[in-house]
């Protein structure tokens, strides 16, 4: 691969340690809710593993992981245990045989489907590629397992982690293109996709506000966060967890 510009090294840097403690104290338990413990006989995909760290620390636990990654990131895969459970792969076309795997993580990817790059600008056929993308996670869930996936939250105005100088936010309409809302998976993984349902799924234990602490608004609104994020895990919350009052989304679709 290519040299890496500053960015690229800073976000591999940044994600080598939190995708780790994301792994670990959200996906984990998210998963064995879900799949049951950890074991050799439940197969886990990652798509967009990024720098692989939830890849690892998910096999450490014991499952047997994978994971799939395109772009830059996977220059960190050289510092990872086992990089023969990574794969250079989009998630629009995955290297797996139908029905490989009891459960896919996805963060952050759908939005960047259909994307021009880095930016927040589209291909036209930007929705055909996302279809495409979400029939092929479906293909490779068993029936009966689950994908989870999360983005911003088309309907909530700011975005947290798209910004320009990727430490502020990023105003935006409801209508643009780029980013996702709740309607829009339900569309691609219910309706297009076929899978049987899809719900929200709450935000504690998935931030830890480290970025927007070196901000004062963020200082200010983290402790506020915090306790909405737990809210939006009480299934009496659930309509509220779909709207424009959540910045962010992450959902669990049912094969």
């Amino acid at each position: 691969m290519t040299a890496l510009e500053r960015w690229q090294a800073e976000t591999i840097d940044w994600e080598d340690r939190d995708n780790r403690r994301f792994a670990l104290e959200y996906t984990a338990p998210l998963l064995a809710r879900e799949i049951g413990p950890p074991s050799r006989e439940a197969a886990v995909l990652s798509v967009g593993c990024g720098v692989g760290t939830d890849v690892e620390a998910l096999a450490e636990l014991g499952w047997d992981a994978r994971g799939v990654e395109p772009g830059y990131r996977r220059e960190a895969w050289s510092r990872r245990r086992e990089p023969g459970r990574l794969h250079e792969a989009d998630g629009r076309e995955l290297p797996f045989p139908d029905r490989s795997f009891d459960a896919l993580t996805s963060y952050g990817v759908v939005e960047h489907v259909g994307a021009i790059g880095d930016s927040v600008d589209v291909e036209p056929d930007y929705w055909a590629q996302r279809v495409r993308y979400a029939h092929e996670l479906t293909r490779v869930t068993r029936p009966g397992g689950v994908i989870v996936l999360s983005t911003p939250n088309k309907r909530f105005p700011a975005d947290f982690f798209h910004s320009p100088n990727r430490f502020g936010m990023r105003w935006h309409s409801p209508r643009e293109a780029f980013s996702v809302s709740y309607g829009e998976l339900e569309r691609l993984f219910v309706r297009e996709a076929g899978c049987r349902g899809i719900r929200p799924l709450g935000l504690s234990g998935a931030f830890v506000f480290r970025r927007s602490g070196e901000h004062l608004w963020g200082r200010a609104l983290a402790p506020v966060a915090r306790g909405a994020f737990r809210a939006l895990g009480w299934r009496p919350l659930a309509p509220l967890a779909r709207s424009p009052l959540n910045p962010f989304l992450i959902v669990l679709v049912t094969r």
